[in-house]
């Protein structure tokens, strides 16, 4: 059997910060079934809330927004025993046609949502003694593709941070890792916005947050600081 994290309370708590459709939805129903509490910080959340998941309403890179959502969920259920930071935004297009400001809203949504959220978890973490703190990448955060600039550049960030956090908090229990999402995940809005997509050709959330679950609970003798998932049609 799989162990479950301690908390101080009777059961451990999952926060995903940016939760929403697909893949937010499977983490929050697996660790559910582990016998997890959930809550979920979004500015709007999925379009069927489960019942089961404490939504809280907070912009992320708004670094007081950010810090009063973690206190109210401390305050609701205590630290987290494990963190996903899963808030992103694909911002792409020519080079030469984009504007600072794309520049900017990519790495707000996709570093410095993660940098207030880790700043406002990682105390709590620590003072219950640990925890796991996984991070949600792209092919973006390995290779800078034609006209992904902006989206490449903060995917990079993203992957820079996370290296740096597991390097200065890992000895003190805290178990940082980056998954680089190789492939499209199957939901409706990626249905939505490719019309052609085939299920086979995706990366199925339930099986994504199946890796993620793995992760949050290996032996401190064997972490992985980093690993990469993709279906098996994906080149790479």
């Amino acid at each position: 059997m799989t162990p479950v994290l301690k908390t101080t309370s009777e059961m451990p708590l999952l926060v995903i910060a940016g939760y929403g459709d697909g893949l937010g939805l499977s983490l929050a129903r697996r660790f559910v079934a582990g016998g997890y509490r959930v809550a979920g910080i979004a500015r709007n959340g999925p379009s069927q809330p489960a019942p089961e998941v404490r939504l809280y309403r907070a912009d992320l890179a708004d670094p007081v927004a950010a810090a009063n959502a973690l206190r109210a969920i401390e305050a609701d259920f205590g630290s987290p025993a494990v963190l996903v930071h899963n808030a992103a935004a694909l911002v792409r297009g020519p080079f030469l046609e984009l504007q600072a400001a794309d520049f900017e809203q990519a790495w707000r949504s996709n570093v410095l949502t993660a940098f207030n959220t880790c700043q406002a978890a990682i105390p709590g973490m620590l003072r219950r003694g640990g925890g796991a703190l996984i991070l949600s990448g792209a092919t973006a955060s390995l290779r800078g593709g034609s006209r992904f600039a902006p989206f490449a550049s903060s995917k990079f960030a993203l992957r820079g941070l996370a290296q740096s956090l597991a390097r200065e908090f890992q000895g003190q229990g805290l178990h940082v890792a980056h998954v680089v999402l190789d492939g499209i995940l199957w939901s409706a809005r990626s249905r939505a916005r490719f019309p052609d997509l085939q299920t086979e050709g995706c990366l199925d959330p339930d099986a994504v947050a199946e890796t993620y679950w793995q992760l949050a609970h290996q032996p401190s003798s064997a972490w992985t600081l980093e690993l990469d998932l993709r279906p098996q049609t994906e080149s790479f």
